[in-house]
């Protein structure tokens, strides 16, 4: 079977490269915002700005080097208008903020579905994965990871993390990771870009605390996601973390 690219991930990655990198401790509003592009028109897609505040972003107000990869510049860029965090632990967004921030800012016209990867299970990755690949929708795909796992090789760098996910390649069992530095992507690729296997990318999601997925869909189109979801065994629900 050959590589499936998620419905509207061209506009993904059409955006994604000229924007890296993400301002710091904002992983979660620049990927959902990348993955916007999938089922908005660029004039209707939030600022990233826009998304934090909705979403309750918080900035720990100092460089922690650890928060990014070995390479990565630190750029303060949306600092000033986002409130202070009051440690290092509790900085940035969690899933159930930034799901709340894109259905606050992009209102009605898309849904979210969220699917916890609390017991998911590589099969059940990949089943949903190739059916996102083959849907007659729109899709955009954030993913909640542990980025331990899927590292790119040499790198050690293991934080809490969102990112994009673009295509998966049923032979190679692997999928594209469309991520926030450039430092992390592979060469041969999109910029930010590199193919993890569907294990490693099970392994970010499950790792306690569970994380997981957000499926961004025209509202039109969130039954259809759900049954989707719902046959590669998975439920719909939030995670805290």
């Amino acid at each position: 079977m050959a590589l499936l690219t998620f419905p509207g991930a061209e506009r993904v990655l059409a955006a994604h490269g000229p924007t890296l990198p993400q301002p710091d401790q904002l992983c979660g509003p620049f990927s959902a915002r990348m993955a916007l592009h999938a089922v908005l028109p660029e004039g209707q897609v939030p600022t990233i700005g826009a998304l934090a505040a909705a979403a309750g972003t918080a900035i720990w107000p100092y460089d922690v080097a650890g928060l990014r990869p070995a390479g990565a510049p630190l750029d303060r860029t949306g600092w000033e208008d986002l409130p202070r965090a009051p440690s290092v632990e509790t900085s940035g967004t969690d899933a159930a903020g930034l799901l709340a921030g894109l259905e606050a800012t992009a209102g009605d016209r898309i849904t979210v579905v969220p699917v916890s990867g609390a017991e998911l299970t590589t099969y059940q990755l990949r089943t949903l994965l190739q059916a996102i690949g083959q849907a007659p929708h729109p899709i955009g795909v954030v993913a909640n990871v542990r980025t331990g796992p899927i590292a790119p090789p040499g790198v050690r760098w293991d934080v809490g993390h969102f990112v994009v996910l673009c295509s998966v390649d049923p032979d190679l069992d692997e999928v594209t990771v469309a991520d926030t530095y450039a430092e992390l992507g592979a060469a041969g690729t999109s910029p930010g870009c590199r193919r993890v296997p569907s294990a490693a990318l099970t392994e970010a999601l499950a790792t306690p605390p569970a994380r997981g997925l957000l499926l961004l869909v025209r509202t039109t189109d969130r039954l259809a996601t759900e049954v989707m979801v719902a046959g590669a065994g998975l439920s719909t629900g939030i995670w805290s973390t």
